[in-house]
């Protein structure tokens, strides 16, 4: 059995219409899957009723927006949320004002990224995304791509809209102990995502993982890691499934 708990559609950061996403699902041979846009439920009942009509089997989900504290410094967290109720008033408050942090936060970087490329306009990034989607890093770089002057689409990702740019604006979102709670609470399964990602490598994973905040999001209620993931090392895995087995974590991966 070939699962994947982790697709975006064009509901945020993904390239394809529900309609379109779940036929290649199907080529790509998985037989469970869980959607999980980023701060939105929107694409639930249709993504549901296709992959009955495809015979699969789909887990409804959300990449949910936090942020924790690595190192004494605020950082972005991803939580993925399997299967809370779509209808929960605090969830759909938490996700309402999520989306609306990420259009604040992507004013602020067009701003930022006008000084150098005038004619980009929120506007113009708004006007590449989906209706009711979730807007988002993508969205930005499609509109910067429409402006020309880059050579590769993987130029803007690496230059102006990377996290290390000096355009650079973080969303602030809610502490991820609080988040675990209102899933919890909503009835879903809290998995923080891609954990530490991109960090540690075979000589120094262990250094990098902060054990004690890991230990308070299991206190509030963490109940997974997604550890099965292309940016998560394989030393940092390691380290990983090793707290995993420590706290009867579920593993998942896409």
């Amino acid at each position: 059995m070939k699962i994947d708990l982790h697709i975006h559609s064009r509901y945020s950061d993904g390239v394809d219409e529900i309609e379109e996403l779940i036929p290649k699902i199907v080529d790509h041979g998985i037989d469970v899957f869980a959607l999980t846009d980023h701060d939105c439920t929107d694409g639930w009942d249709e993504a549901a009723q296709l992959a009955k009509k495809y015979g699969i089997s789909f887990i409804p989900g959300i990449e949910i927006t936090t942020q924790g504290t690595f190192k004494d410094h605020k950082v972005g967290i991803h939580l993925l949320a399997y299967l809370p109720d779509a209808n929960n008033p605090e969830l759909q408050a938490l996700l309402a004002e999520n989306r609306e942090l990420r259009q604040t936060r992507m004013k602020k970087l067009v701003e930022n990224l006008q000084v150098d490329y005038p004619d980009l306009t929120y506007e113009k990034v708004v006007a590449g995304a989906r209706e009711l989607s979730t807007i988002g890093r993508p969205d930005l770089v499609s509109a910067l791509w429409d402006l020309g002057g880059f050579d590769d689409v993987q130029d803007i990702w690496n230059g102006p809209v990377a996290k290390g740019s000096p355009y650079y604006v973080s969303i602030k979102a809610r502490d991820v102990l609080e988040i675990i709670r209102i899933v919890r609470n909503a009835g879903g399964v809290p998995v923080i995502a891609h954990p530490l990602s991109r960090l540690g490598d075979d000589s120094n994973a262990a250094q990098f993982f902060p054990e004690e905040h890991f230990e308070q999001m299991v206190e509030a209620g963490l109940l997974g890691l997604e550890t099965s993931h292309i940016e998560v090392s394989p030393a940092m895995r390691e380290v990983l499934e090793k707290f995993a087995a420590k706290h009867n974590l579920i593993l998942t991966g896409s």
